[in-house]
């Protein structure tokens, strides 16, 4: 009984959703690293197989097992290894194989590998040994495939490919048809391939026998996708020192085999967490932000309530910070799991470290993490260049560990200096921040206040002069009358009033008593108490009111403050509030490791952390990890920084250890990977952009269903939780109730982002820079005999203009800004245009010159994160293209990066007509381009005013700044923001006091900080100042500083 009850207990515990998913994303992660990793089987010594010289039946007639020849004794050496090293190899059995060399391969790889294969066990039976089929499902190496596709570093129509073929991978049993198929559009693909029947085409050496020569010892190397290459070819390197027999040309063999492969090592520690994962117990999930997840799933999570009020919120910030990027860091206080979408050129990188500086300030611990490792380096670089010491720690790959344990080894040595200018920071706190935020609040306030008092007295002005037409000259009220005057005035016609009509004594005494008050307080010797005379003063008296008002609002203002003193002192708490930021961080660390350095427990525990990094055994590594208390060195190291492939080998699996975690490019991370670290954290921030460049996966949709159905993960969250298509931020953006787009765009002139702000944004970013009046930012060059060779999507008429207008930018960027060139890139949609380019471009300029320029040329996914100056774009799309050129280059995600990588200008090379273009994005694009050349033309023409005046006094004043010869633009577009007046392109005057029309619906003071992030100085000139003295106002906001 006791025994059932422990079952049933066990059972609740651990059958939750989020061990569904954790098993799911195991096997999803699983499958599609052996099809993507064992590229070559002459890559690795390790390799071992067995070539099948019978006709292949196991998959074409769809057998459970094969018998083999027990009494062989390479396929019995080759059982036996099999069982010996279950943790580190696997057993696969192939077919359709990969022979030769690639001839147009940059590297000219020798190829032996399988095309298609399943799992397979090896198991003696009698006499015999039988090949045991593991899984009803082929797989598709998509590794070697990828490796005949790619050229050069890019990945860029690969993915597309790969996408094609695998629609086509046959289902067992394999029969002649989908065969047929499955080779048809493997041709296509790649179309130097040969596929052969003749049996004497056969690869026939078999790879089993023990290999004497000394192995390399890779068990302390953590095998990447960044420095897999590397590996394999130096393994290649050596067997070119080998003798080797003929090479044939490439082709694809009929035949099968068994091969004794490695587990791929790139994702062990993934793997082995996602299985922890799966067997803790479901309350463990509560204290991470996986608990969001699996509430979700049950509904049994607490009701959440957006918060928009606007509370006093207090972020220690060491970098400009937006109004989104201020909304993330208050959203994180109250929800548990963020989505953040970065456009391009949005500062996804900046809003981190932000985020991070504010959390680390408030006694927070935070990890951060992406796929890449240069999304990592950037945020962990611009973390340490605070000035910090310690901010943040970069952990992962070996070389980091190293570099890691030499930094800790330093601290403990004494050989960090933690006391240099500690008098300008040692005192700095968080209530400083506090206080200073308050006062900045409070003056900005007040200039709000002073503004909507400037407007009152224009208004209550042009209501007096109407008025004084009206009520003429005045018979009764000679002078300005005090508050005190007129509310007595008011008292006494009310009582004049009241008793007109009565008799009596009381009466005819109030009368009389008022009489000599009124006369007293103007001066008058006669007033007949009539209705007539009590209509007139109370015309006079209101009138003399509402100039009482127009004093008092003055006074207010003169009381308030000086509305250009208080924004100075604005701009200048701005400039401080990022200083006293970073002292915080200061002396807040200096705090942290020198209570560490005091405490000898925590400094051994320092130390064995130190060694763990480089420990070679990564048994002994990873027990360290999990045994030691790791709570002292987030105490001393808040921050730490890794990827997500790597986070096992420098962070415990433990639940919630950070307060928040920080997932970057999380477009490009897969959900598996970034499941430890959402278990790791209690709270997440994943900051991504759907709008780039996808996740990728090679794994098959069969498998991925088969996983997605075996472990009952239901139809609505099989939508969300697709490995193969689904990124982390895809499924953020679902999960997050408090989601925060970046809206503020730096990078690039106007006319470069509208397209895309129009076309993937819907016009919800802020561009922050001012497109340049006398030069065009976006041009169009056709190339009227442009056409695509039949043999590959290369123009070489578009390659040649490209190349004359790249010479001719080089020549004049060399005359005019020798010290300060220009960096251009040139981006491609297609492959073989990239590679022409390459050949070409070093034709007509030095290695010098590519390199003082910074001259890059690839496709999309080569500038992913990167920016030039100017971008050339070579469209390679001609009247003679094939119709899936058109698909290609208008995949959303492709096309939005390309455009968007250019700062100042973007010049592209078209050789379609126009007319005749099919409809989409590419189309819509270059009408964008040849409407905004017409519009810039007439501007520089002069045939439409680009001033765009809100009120009659905007115009006056641009009028006699002008006058002064200063260039004054009205009504310029920064920003989404109307700015009053642009003078010489440098700073913004904003005139107050009349209604805009169009009415603004912001602040004044907070469109003043937008403009200023802009990098405008703005200077305001208000009515009432401009009609007391306009030359004070222009001589003030004119006067050079």
């Amino acid at each position: 009984m006791l025994q059932e009850a422990t079952k049933a207990l066990n059972s609740a515990f651990n059958n939750s959703f989020i061990k569904k998913l954790s098993q799911y994303l195991h096997d999803c992660v699983r499958e599609e690293v052996k099809s993507s990793t064992f590229r070559n089987l002459k890559g690795d010594k390790d390799n071992k197989w067995i070539f099948l010289r019978e006709q292949e039946s196991l998959l074409t007639q769809g057998l459970e097992y094969l018998k083999l020849d027990g009494s062989n004794p390479n396929l019995t050496e080759l059982m036996i290894q099999s069982d010996l090293s279950t943790k580190d190899k696997y057993l696969i059995y192939g077919y359709m194989f990969l022979v030769g060399r690639n001839g147009k391969s940059r590297k000219r790889n020798e190829f032996l590998t399988p095309l298609l294969y399943v799992p397979c066990k090896l198991e003696r039976n009698g006499v015999n040994i039988n090949c045991v089929r593991q899984d009803d499902v082929l797989s598709l190496n998509t590794g070697a495939l990828a490796a005949l596709l790619k050229k050069g570093d890019d990945d860029d129509e690969v993915d597309l490919f790969l996408e094609g073929i695998l629609d086509v991978v046959p289902d067992l049993p394999i029969t002649k048809e989908k065969m047929d198929i499955f080779l048809t559009t493997l041709k296509s693909l790649i179309p130097d391939v040969e596929i052969v029947e003749d049996a004497s085409e056969n690869a026939d050496e078999d790879n089993i026998e023990k290999d004497e020569t000394p192995q390399k010892d890779l068990s302390d190397v953590k095998i990447t996708g960044e420095n897999m290459d590397e590996i394999i070819e130096d393994e290649i390197q050596e067997q070119k020192s080998k003798p080797v027999g003929e090479i044939k040309k490439l082709c694809v063999t009929y035949q099968s085999a068994i091969i004794l492969t490695k587990r791929p090592a790139v994702t062990a520690g993934v793997l082995h967490e996602l299985m922890q994962i799966a067997e803790k117990p479901s309350g463990v999930y509560r204290e991470t932000t996986l608990s969001v997840i699996n509430d979700e799933y049950t509904q049994s999570g607490d009701k959440i309530i957006l918060n928009d009020k606007n509370e006093d919120f207090y972020p220690i910030t060491p970098l400009a910070l937006s109004d989104s990027q201020e909304k993330v860091i208050k959203n994180i206080e109250n929800s548990k799991f963020i989505a953040v979408q970065g456009p391009p050129g949005t500062g996804k990188s900046q809003t981190i470290v932000n985020l991070v500086a504010h959390l680390i300030a408030n006694g927070k611990t935070v990890l951060v993490a992406s796929r890449m490792d240069k999304a990592v380096d950037v945020v962990a670089d611009r973390l340490n260049d605070l000035g910090a010491p310690y901010l943040a720690l970069r952990a992962g790959r070996m070389n980091y560990q190293k570099q890691l344990s030499l930094q800790l080894q330093d601290l403990l040595a004494g050989k960090v200096e933690l006391d240099d200018d500690v008098e300008d920071f040692i005192f700095a706190d968080t209530k400083d921040m506090k206080q200073h935020l308050d006062c900045m609040r409070e003056t900005e306030s007040k200039c709000e206040k002073i503004i909507k008092l400037e407007r009152a007295w224009h208004d209550l002005r042009f209501e007096i002069k109407q008025q004084s037409a009206n009520v003429g000259e005045l018979q009764y009220i000679k002078r300005a009358l005090k508050k005190a005057e007129i509310d007595s005035i008011n008292d006494i016609i009310k009582t004049l009033s009241d008793n007109m009509e009565k008799s009596g004594l009381f009466a005819t005494f109030a009368n009389m008593s008022s009489l000599r008050q009124l006369k007293k307080i103007l001066d008058i010797k006669d007033f007949e108490v009539e209705p007539e005379n009590l209509d007139r003063l109370r015309v006079e008296l209101d009138f003399i009111t509402q100039k009482w008002k127009l004093r008092k609002i003055e006074a207010d203002i003169q009381k308030t403050g000086n509305l250009h003193v208080m924004m100075e002192q604005i701009r200048q708490m701005k400039r401080k509030q990022k200083t006293l930021a970073i002292n915080i961080l200061k002396s807040t660390r200096r705090e942290a490791i020198k209570a560490l350095l005091r405490d000898e427990k925590k400094r051994r525990r320092i130390k064995v952390h130190a060694m763990s990094l480089v420990e070679r055994r990564k048994n002994l590594q990873s027990r360290i990890l999990e045994e030691e208390d790791f709570k002292p060195l987030l105490e001393a190291f808040p921050c730490w920084c890794v990827t997500t492939y790597a986070v096992s080998d420098s962070l415990p699996l433990k639940p919630g250890m950070f307060d928040v975690a920080i997932i970057d490019e999380a477009s490009q991370c897969d959900i598996a990977s970034c499941f430890p670290i959402m278990y790791r954290a209690k709270k997440t921030v994943v900051v991504g952009d759907d709008k780039q460049l996808p996740h990728l996966s090679f794994l098959e949709k069969a498998k991925e269903q088969s996983f997605l159905s075996q472990y009952g993960i239901p139809d609505k969250y099989q939508l969300m939780w697709r490995f193969r298509t689904n990124s982390m931020f895809d499924l953020a953006d679902y999960y997050s109730m408090n989601s925060v787009m970046l809206d503020e765009h730096f990078r690039s002139l106007p006319p470069i982002i509208n397209f895309s702000n129009h076309e993937f944004y819907s016009d919800r970013i802020r561009v922050m820079r001012k497109d340049k009046d006398d030069e065009l930012a976006l041009e169009m060059i056709n190339v009227p005999d442009g056409k695509v060779d039949m043999d590959a999507t290369r123009n070489l008429p578009e390659i040649e203009a490209l190349v004359k207008t790249l010479h001719e930018i080089i020549i004049e960027d060399e005359r005019k800004n020798p010290d300060k060139p220009v960096t251009i890139g040139i981006i491609s949609p297609f492959r073989a245009q990239v590679e022409q380019l390459k050949i070409s471009v070093p034709k007509v300029l030095s290695d010098y010159m590519i390199k003082k320029h910074q001259i890059e040329i690839g496709t999309a996914h080569t500038f992913q994160g990167d920016e030039r100056d100017i971008i050339l774009m070579s469209w390679s799309f001609a009247n003679n293209s094939y119709p899936q050129s058109i698909t290609f280059l208008q995949k959303p995600n492709l096309f939005n990066v390309a455009i968007t990588r250019a700062k100042n200008k973007c010049i592209n090379f078209v050789s379609h007509d126009i007319e005749t273009m099919p409809d989409g994005h590419f189309r819509n694009y270059v009408s964008f381009i040849k409407q905004y050349q017409e519009r810039k033309s007439a501007l520089i023409n002069n045939e439409i005013d680009e001033n765009i005046y809100k009120n009659k006094l905007e115009r006056e004043i641009a009028t006699e700044i002008r006058k002064l010869e200063h260039k004054v633009t009205a009504g310029v577009d920064i920003a989404g923001l109307s700015a009053d007046l642009v003078v010489d392109d440098s700073f913004v005057i904003e005139v107050d006091g009349l209604e805009d029309n169009p009415k603004a619906h912001i602040s004044n003071m907070k469109k003043q900080a937008i403009l200023e992030r802009c990098g405008f100085k703005v200077k305001r000139i208000t009515y009432r100042e401009w009609q007391y003295s306009a030359k004070a106002c222009l001589d003030r906001v004119l006067a050079t500083e």
